[in-house]
């Protein structure tokens, strides 16, 4: 986690991870807002005990805060230029921080990156404040295959959940250096094997940590 972010923050980062290796699902995409379970549409994808709450006056279809526990969820529409104005907004009304909050020490981005998102139909993308070498180095290369994989086959899922990709830039993982291979890849596992070194580091344990740098390096030889 980043020891110098607000309290606030770094309570963002720890409900995601929480999510990822608990309960309730790490969910990060949407491909509609019925998708919650709110309408009864969807009632087996429920997130038990969540709500929809507004963000100001603002359409749900443009963002929306979903609430479930203590800790509030800022989820907007990918193709949304204004994201960070959005967040702004929801850091000063429901995180009781003040001002923008990107720039040397944040980066304001989506936990499914954007573009695959757009392309893929989403709804609504959750947002986070993200360290800006982790973002970066994200940007750069997992999610400029991501996006490259979506344009060459669109189509998408109803939920997306966080993977170990996402933990990891969540929680400050830079360490991606060139795009992910296809599957077999050899630098897939030295990045999977990184990633988990990260994750370790970090306080996040998971049970078969060779297993899942093993599913992880696979994953990146197709994730979209």
């Amino acid at each position: 986690m980043q020891a110098n972010w607000p309290e606030p923050l770094r309570r963002q980062v720890q409900n995601l991870v929480d999510q990822w290796l608990l309960n309730p699902p790490a969910w990060i995409g949407i491909a509609a807002i019925e998708t919650l379970g709110t309408t009864g549409r969807f009632a087996g994808t429920l997130r038990r005990g969540g709500r929809i709450e507004p963000l100001g006056g603002r359409l749900p279809s443009r963002a929306f805060v979903w609430m479930q526990g203590s800790e509030p969820e800022l989820w907007v529409d990918p193709r949304d230029t204004g994201y960070r104005d959005l967040y702004a907004e929801f850091a000063a009304t429901r995180l009781n921080l003040p001002g923008r909050l990107s720039g040397a020490d944040f980066n304001i981005d989506h936990t499914f990156p954007k573009a695959a998102g757009a392309l893929d139909g989403l709804s609504h993308v959750r947002l986070l404040a993200i360290a800006p070498a982790s973002n970066q180095s994200a940007g750069r290369t997992l999610e400029k295959v991501m996006k490259q994989r979506a344009d060459a086959a669109p189509g998408g899922k109803a939920v997306r959940s966080a993977t170990p990709m996402t933990i990891g830039k969540a929680t400050g993982f830079a360490g991606w250096r060139e795009l992910p291979g296809e599957r077999g890849s050899p630098g897939n596992a030295a990045v999977a094997a990184a990633l988990y070194a990260h994750l370790q580091a970090s306080g996040i344990h998971v049970a078969f940590p060779l297993l899942e740098q093993e599913l992880a390096a696979f994953m990146l030889g197709g994730i979209r």
